[in-house]
């Protein structure tokens, strides 16, 4: 997820994300497990909720960049030209679908 930028929902609409204390240090990928952690039991109901659609949005994000980049490829190699030719034979075999 290279360069974009997330937004958060709060009570008064959108607003983008504010730097806290933490980010303004560099923290290593491998310490960043237990401070997640920590911070994800201090949070409250509604956080935990927030916190789970900004994950389903990235994961939404990461599949939609997987699977562009497989359309991509498969274009690249000719696969899509065959797909008239396929919708044709289904619909000969399957006259109601």
């Amino acid at each position: 997820m290279a360069n974009k930028e997330l937004f958060i929902p709060c009570q008064s609409g959108y607003v983008s994300a504010v730097k806290t204390e933490t980010q303004r240090q560099p923290i290593e990928p491998g310490n960043l497990k237990p401070i997640l952690h920590l911070k994800i039991e201090r949070m409250t109901e509604p956080q935990l909720s927030v916190l789970n659609r900004v994950l389903l949005q990235i994961e939404a994000e990461d599949l939609a960049d997987r699977v562009g980049a497989a359309f991509d490829q498969d274009q690249k190699q000719g696969r899509l030209r065959r797909i008239p030719e396929l919708v044709k034979q289904f619909r000969a075999k399957h006259r109601y679908a």
